[in-house]
């Protein structure tokens, strides 16, 4: 084989392998400061609203119920693949400290969690956050989300640069 030919192989090769790595490393997750990004939820008597600020997204709690998923920012029709394992980062800050379970559920009736169940501390600094999962009981339909449950306080939260990636 010519030393041009070889070289043109190596090209095609090293292009192939960044596609594919492009493609392992694609956020599932929408744009956190676009509203349409998110479904704002509330339930029973508890309220909220949402708006982008900056390069962020900011839910306020105004109204509480005393069930803390009764406020929830979700991002939706994730397709997530059983038995793959991914990781969910973001960062977030609020107006005070709180907790704010973060889980990746199926959108849909039973709503079960699919391997990320767990709660981040968020304090009035922006702080980062980095949970590893494999997702585990995913829908069968593009029916997967992320779910950041707010309702336990009043108060402001602000997320940004949310990322949903398999490893």
């Amino acid at each position: 084989m010519c030393r041009k030919s070889t070289v043109a192989v190596i090209a095609l090769l090293f292009v192939g392998a960044l596609t594919v790595t492009g493609e392992e490393k694609k956020n599932l997750a929408k744009p956190a400061k676009e509203p349409g990004s998110w479904r704002l939820e509330q339930h029973e008597t508890a309220k909220a609203d949402m708006a982008p600020e900056a390069d962020a997204i900011v839910i306020t709690v105004k109204e509480i119920s005393g069930t803390d998923w009764h406020v929830q920012a979700v991002q939706t029709n994730l397709k997530m693949a059983e038995g793959k394992e991914y990781v969910l980062s973001f960062k977030a800050k609020a107006s005070s400290d709180r907790n704010m379970p973060v889980n990746a559920m199926v959108d849909q009736e039973d709503w079960h969690t699919i391997g990320l169940t767990e709660t981040a501390e968020v304090t009035t600094d922006w702080k980062d956050f980095k949970y590893e999962f494999k997702a585990e009981g995913v829908s069968k339909e593009k029916k997967d989300r992320i779910s950041l449950v707010l309702g336990g306080e009043k108060g402001k939260v602000w997320i940004k640069d949310i990322q949903l990636i398999a490893k």
